[in-house]
């Protein structure tokens, strides 16, 4: 695909973020600047089934192996880790894979040490495993933690888990936040946002309430940039920001075709 640049980048790079989407054909970078979203590039030709930052690098999970990435040089670089196919990866305090059959490892010491075995793995985030028969905690091993039909999940400070059902707050014990089908979840902060059946939806600290977006295609996943501004890609790779304050003084979304197929997420490393 080479350099696609159709936009120009800001000439400073205050508040530029970049982000890096997971798609069928490989691991896509965009630079975004407050409301602006500037020019993307093909980072890393694979089948890039999911992507998560694991400090400053990149965690991808592709059909033939996971991948890490570093992108802070002048040049890319990637190093293949030996696991073999992976359908869902996260960074913890060591970097998690799941494999198709649904093997959960662990990286230490240079190798992958299995934690076990789940049904249909379909998200990893710290020490949290979305499956299809729940949500999963990766220890010594790997323990049963609730709630079924899990999509997402969150495993900050305050966990999340997107369900068939709803999603859920750990608290002690899971409280239903939303009683929709929700997809994905993200929090920032203060801020939550949950892709579900009715949308995508927002609690800043005072309820729930509905943010609409200027597209009907479905949203696969959703996060924050530098500046606070929210990000969010769709499966057909239209990339989404709302910025906090656009430069031009007009509010709401900017969206960009990427012109990706299989997008599966993204992730923005530390800088």
């Amino acid at each position: 695909m080479g350099k696609l640049e159709e936009d120009r980048i800001y000439a400073d790079t205050l508040g530029k973020t970049d982000v890096y989407v997971a798609a069928g054909l490989g691991v896509v970078e965009v630079s975004v600047s407050n409301d602006r979203i500037g020019q993307f590039s093909l980072a890393h030709r694979c089948p890039a089934r999911d992507i998560a930052a694991d400090g400053t690098d990149l965690l991808v999970a592709t059909d033939e192996d996971v991948l890490a990435i570093d992108p802070t040089g002048d040049e890319l670089t990637v190093e293949r880790l030996s696991f073999g196919p992976a359908v869902a990866v996260g960074g913890a305090d060591a970097p998690l894979a799941a494999a198709p059959d649904g093997t959960v490892a662990r990286r230490t010491d240079g190798g992958w040490t299995e934690l076990g075995a789940v049904s249909e793995p379909r998200a990893i985030d710290g020490p949290l495993v979305a499956t299809a028969d729940g949500v999963v905690r990766a220890g010594d091993g790997l323990e049963y933690v609730g709630l079924s039909d899990a999509r997402d999940v969150l495993g900050g400070p305050t966990p999340y888990a997107a369900t068939a059902d709803g999603l859920y707050r750990l608290g002690p014990g899971w409280t239903h936040e939303l009683e929709t089908e929700s997809f994905v979840v993200a929090a920032d902060g203060d801020r939550v946002h949950a892709v579900t059946s009715e949308g995508l939806l927002v609690d800043a600290g005072d309820g729930w309430r509905e943010r609409e977006v200027p597209t009907d295609e479905r949203l696969v996943d959703v996060g924050y940039i530098a500046d606070g501004g929210v990000i969010a890609v769709t499966e057909t790779g239209r990339f989404l920001v709302d910025p906090v304050a656009a430069k031009d003084g007009a509010s709401g979304w900017r969206s960009r075709a990427l012109g990706l197929d299989g997008t599966a997420g993204f992730a923005v490393p530390d800088r």
